[in-house]
């Protein structure tokens, strides 16, 4: 599920453009949960505790513009879509520096958010082809036909990719729910891995192929059935 936000100081046009977004969102069956801000303030510390997919923000606001935002946004690295929302049309030009995704005007708002909508599924859609990482202030961003499997050990995973091995703290069940329809099998209660670089199954293990590597990876007995099916399946796809 996306996390949108919508920020606008003026809370009938905030009320508006949330209608709106809504009902195009869910006519383009994008799931989503959503924040309806009316503070700049709120927003920025919402900033700092959520990682938001999609930003529609009001430019011209009290306390923090939408520039200073956007600003802060990039400064952070943050993924996130950003749509400008704004009355003054000159301002669009002052935005631009902020490369931000798309602009609404007030007042051309149902045209152009029904117009925007769809480029946004499609560059979720896109994303979804990369696992995005937060390690304190950092974002790592990896290609996931990188990713070759995913090892747990204690409280941490190490993600192995081509010629590097990256440490991140969290549970194997959380990140088999993210990756698990994009191309990953569960093989083991310790192991996740890419279908990819499997060469084959063999005597209750995986065989696994990279670059010039070789690795064997065990099949728990739980699961033998499961890696079977679901390789079946992805070989269909």
């Amino acid at each position: 599920m996306y996390r949108i936000a919508i920020c606008d100081d003026e809370k009938q046009i905030l009320n508006n453009i949330s209608e709106r977004i809504e009902a195009c969102f869910g006519q383009k069956d994008i799931p989503a949960q959503y924040f309806y801000i009316d503070d700049s303030r709120k927003l920025m510390e919402l900033l700092q505790s959520e990682n938001l997919d999609v930003l529609f923000l009001d430019i011209d606001m009290p306390y923090f513009s939408g520039m200073n935002i956007a600003s802060y946004i990039n400064e952070k690295g943050l993924n996130t879509i950003l749509i400008f929302v704004t009355s003054h049309d000159a301002l669009v030009y002052q935005a631009f520096a902020y490369r931000p995704f798309g602009f609404i005007r007030k007042t051309h708002m149902e045209e152009e958010i029904d117009e925007l909508t769809e480029r946004i599924k499609k560059e979720l859609a896109d994303r979804k082809q990369e696992l995005i990482l937060s390690k304190g202030q950092e974002l790592i961003r990896i290609l996931i036909k990188d990713i070759i499997y995913i090892e747990s050990q204690g409280n941490y995973l190490n993600i192995y990719i081509q010629n590097d091995v990256i440490k991140y703290r969290e549970t194997m069940t959380n990140i088999e729910e993210e990756l698990s329809h994009k191309g990953f099998i569960r093989c083991h209660k310790g192991y996740l891995v890419h279908v990819d670089y499997i060469e084959r199954l063999k005597n209750g293990e995986i065989e696994i192929k990279y670059e010039t590597e070789h690795k064997l990876i065990p099949i728990g007995r739980s699961y033998e059935k499961d890696v079977r099916k679901r390789m079946l399946e992805l070989l269909r796809t």
